[in-house]
């Protein structure tokens, strides 16, 4: 193992700790620094006193924690039957059913809010004009109302089940059906060994998933800021936008990002702990095998109920944009307009538009890269090489996946604003939050690579006179190809539907498409948001499905 240990030592070790320093513990110290105002301050609780003095910052807190709890009660068991269903039962069509709860990645939820607007506004919202003629509802509002507790509840699950989904469905498919098949011979029959067998063995992956799901959860921001008018409803994100962008005071504004963080990061680390507690071994020595569940009567209406989830959470919001991106404008006789495709003809005349899409693509594109990079060598450095400094830098680049997008995006305004790094104002900025934000995403798809390629066969390239970068190249790369592009694609994704951190760091020059599709909705133009929305989606479709053809790919090969 020379040749490796060389390889994660020198000149590479040096360089990530100063970037690890630099770019994710810097920022989250400089948070909590500029949260106490510093030491000369006299009273080092006086900002959180300023944070939380109204009662609207106090609810905004309770506000979190609720939405976020009741969010993951829908939402992890959600996930955790689409995912049993779609890789453990003999539902029809079970192998095309499986990539479908991932393509709801591809609608943000800034554009799901405004879709759901569109067909649930109490007065001209598409489905209450539907149903008020279908019905004869001689009323002007309802019956529905998109700005509601329940929608918004509704539309924060269907955000986050994708993220619990993946971690579930790739750890059911790892179950030994030998451990099913044991567990019945000691009397546990039927069914059942899911909740006394599987369920228990999946805790880990389960975890992960939950703990991941929480945390997008509570750092939403565009749902809550679209849909809560009039509900009571406050949340830490637009808290932070409210002290930042109306008030224009950060001082409140980080103390409640450190809030946030903290029980965050504390989660993460609660699960680090309980995950180390134990073993959870799910293959064994023999090879796993997988006996599908047989659901009898239920077989179609477990399929059907995976497309239900598809129907809803995408087909049904991007349907009603479609429509709206059609008609010229959006009033109570929607239905009776010609459609027209003017709307789409006038987007490049709006301003930023058109930047909007090229900024978040090369952005996107760029921090999804060097995010990728990163995470293979920090990877690579800690399970080949083990040291106490390799196992350090692992762990600070895994901060950012307990870190809300709207913290961080405010950690990286209060350190480079100025200082001895002055970013702010520049695509530099940008970058740097972005990879760094997804960097623990791209560390945990190198991980589950790295750990099928044995490192005898970087050895024996070297041995055979090879050079490190050659071995790199010929043996690691087309052996992690698949989980790589996995990595770079949901890391894109990600990041060219940002609103949380971009709204805070961007400039009129590097204006992403988010923050664009936003103006055009403040402006009141709704029938080229909707335009706006669909080709946001489609592109971020286009990933969603690059990533779905590659995991085809490698496992037809």
């Amino acid at each position: 193992m020379t040749g490796v240990r060389t390889w994660t030592g020198g000149w590479t070790g040096a360089f990530l700790v100063v970037l690890m320093a630099v770019f994710v513990a810097y920022p989250m110290l400089q948070l909590v620094a500029n949260t106490f105002g510093g030491l000369e301050s006299s009273d080092l609780l006086q900002t959180y006193r300023e944070a939380f003095a109204s009662s609207i910052a106090l609810s905004s807190i309770w506000g979190t924690v609720w939405l976020t709890l009741v969010t993951l009660l829908f939402g992890v068991p959600l996930a955790v039957l689409l995912a049993w269903i779609t890789s453990s039962t003999d539902a029809p069509m079970v192998r095309s059913l499986a990539m479908l709860p991932t393509l709801t990645l591809a609608l943000s939820p800034l554009v799901g809010a405004i879709g759901w607007m569109v067909l649930l506004a109490p007065r001209v919202g598409i489905l209450n004009l539907a149903l008020r003629g279908i019905f004869g509802l001689n009323v002007d509002e309802g019956p529905l109302n998109a700005f509601s507790l329940p929608v918004i509840v509704m539309l924060m699950t269907f955000y986050i089940v994708p993220y619990i989904y993946g971690p579930a469905y790739a750890a059911f498919v790892q179950v030994d059906a030998s451990l099913q098949e044991a567990a019945k011979v000691c009397g546990a029959g039927g069914r059942w060994t899911l909740f006394t067998v599987t369920l228990p063995i999946l805790r880990p992956s389960l975890l992960a998933g939950a703990l991941i799901g929480g945390v997008m959860a509570a750092s939403v921001f565009a749902i809550p800021l679209i849909l809560a008018s009039g509900t009571g409803l406050h949340v830490i994100p637009t808290q932070i936008y409210h002290y930042i962008l109306q008030e224009g005071r950060t001082g409140p504004a980080m103390a409640m990002a450190s809030l946030l963080s903290t029980v965050t990061l504390t989660a993460m680390l609660l699960y680090f702990r309980l995950l180390g507690r134990g073993r959870f071994v799910t293959i064994s020595g023999k090879g796993a095998r997988r006996v599908l569940v047989p659901l009898g009567i239920w077989r179609w209406p477990a399929s059907a109920f995976v497309l239900l989830f598809l129907f809803l959470a995408l087909v049904v919001p991007l349907a009603a944009l479609i429509y709206l991106s059609l008609v010229g404008f959006w009033s109570s006789n929607v239905f009776s307009q010609a459609l027209t495709f003017d709307q789409y003809r006038r987007l490049p005349d709006f301003p930023n538009a058109m930047k909007g899409l090229y900024n978040s693509a090369w952005l996107a594109a760029v921090g999804a890269a060097l995010a990728l990079v990163l995470g293979f060598i920090v990877s690579y450095r800690r399970l080949r090489d083990a040291r106490a400094v390799n196992r350090l830098v692992a762990f600070i680049a895994s901060l950012p996946l307990g870190v809300p997008s709207i913290v961080f995006g405010l950690a990286f305004l209060a350190s480079f604003t100025g200082g001895f790094l002055p970013l702010y104002g520049t695509a530099l900025i940008m970058v740097a939050a972005y990879a760094m934000h997804v960097l623990p995403i791209a560390m945990r798809n190198s991980d589950a690579g790295l750990l099928q390629v044995s490192p005898e066969l970087e050895e024996a390239g070297l041995i055979c006179g090879d050079s490190r970068a050659g071995v790199v190249a010929r043996v690691l790369l087309p052996a992690l190809r698949q989980p790589l592009l996995t990595a770079w694609g949901l890391t894109f994704i990600i990041l060219f539907r940002d609103i949380s951190m971009s709204i805070l760091l961007y400039t009129p020059e590097t204006i992403p498409s988010s923050v664009a599709l936003l103006g055009i909705f403040d402006q009141g133009w709704m029938t080229g948001a909707a335009a706006y929305s669909i080709v946001v989606t489609l592109i971020s479709a286009a990933v969603v499905a690059l990533i779905i053809k590659s995991a085809d790919v490698a496992e037809a090969g």
